[in-house]
């Protein structure tokens, strides 16, 4: 089968290769020619019609995963326009597209989002993200919306991934965690590769007004107890965590965008969070990978970053002057 990615992000790179080693032909749309593993890629912008039409001629379904900066203006600036141009290519070629989603959308619901809870935003970025899905629910094509924690996996950085920026790699490093909200609050945390497999099993379910799915993802976990297991994972002494004063976050969000949206989705990390299985699970049977898997290979990518600052740490004080 053919497929079009829109987008090379984290998540479009984990579908090429998850598609492409599968068998399909994987078509990469994006801003420029740089190479995707496993993909025929393709310069253009999602937002053009005709570069759209031209990339999806032949295909099977659309994934749409291109993103922008993270900051509310930036996403109302960036991505309506483009999730519209997809759709309306979409429906003009009859072929379903597949939106991932995050829990923004329902606000202080994201204490347990479920395939039908009502959206509710309560920040700038929730927002955006539930005027997304009322277009999707609104337009004629088939869609479909997999909803997501906050994500890690092997395509992840360290920027675009709380888990890993501001949990992992402090412990690998062996400095102190600086978190989000409450550090023993449950959090629920989806790998990009389970998106990506939730995302394939639901190019079929695809259809007008649009359908929500949720990701399989493992038990919540609270911050502390993940940074615990991450040392764990490395071999390392279990490290510091503290929480980021909101009022110092508030401060940072002054001459940062970035930081301004942190401080307003800081609710997400002060309560339980965690997403109920769905269709994907009851129906097709997906589960969840181990989280002690996910970490296994967390730890594969950072042992070779953090056994030098680790040696380093236990050298004598004066060796390191």
């Amino acid at each position: 089968m053919r497929y079009l990615i829109t987008g090379a992000g984290q998540i479009g790179r984990q579908l090429a290769l998850d598609l492409s080693e599968a068998g399909h032909t994987v078509i990469v749309l994006r801003r420029n020619s740089a190479p995707v593993a496993g993909a025929h890629v393709r310069a253009g912008d999602a937002g053009d019609r005709d570069d759209l039409r031209a990339a999806a001629l032949g295909a099977d379904a659309i994934f749409h995963c291109i993103h922008a900066a993270y900051s509310a203006p930036a996403w109302r600036r960036e991505l309506p326009h483009r999730e519209q141009a997809v759709m309306d290519v979409a429906a003009e070629l009859d072929i379903p597209v597949v939106f991932p989603e995050s829990v923004y959308a329902y606000g202080r619901g994201a204490r347990s989002v479920g395939e039908h809870s009502p959206l509710a935003p309560a920040s700038p970025l929730g927002q955006v993200r539930a005027a997304l899905l009322e277009a999707r629910a609104a337009h004629p094509a088939r869609t479909a919306s997999v909803i997501a924690s906050d994500l890690i996996g092997p395509t992840a950085a360290a920027q675009t991934s709380v888990v890993l920026g501001m949990i992992f790699s402090p412990v690998a490093a062996g400095r102190t965690a600086w978190l989000l909200g409450d550090p023993d609050a449950p959090h629920a945390v989806t790998t990009i590769p389970d998106l990506g497999r939730a995302m394939i099993a639901s190019v079929p379910l695809a259809a007008p007004s649009d359908t929500r799915l949720i990701t399989p993802t493992p038990p919540a976990r609270s911050q502390r107890e993940m940074a615990g297991d991450a040392a764990t994972a490395l071999g390392l002494p279990p490290g510091r965590v503290l929480r980021i004063p909101p009022a110092l976050l508030a401060i940072a969000g002054l001459g940062s965008p970035m930081m301004r949206e942190m401080f307003h989705q800081r609710y997400l990390w002060e309560s339980p969070s965690e997403l109920v299985p769905g269709r994907l699970t009851t129906e097709l049977g997906l589960t969840a990978t181990p989280w002690e898997q996910t970490l296994s290979a967390c730890a594969q990518t950072l042992s070779a970053w953090a056994q030098p600052r680790a040696s380093r740490a236990r050298q004598p004080r004066t060796a390191r002057a």
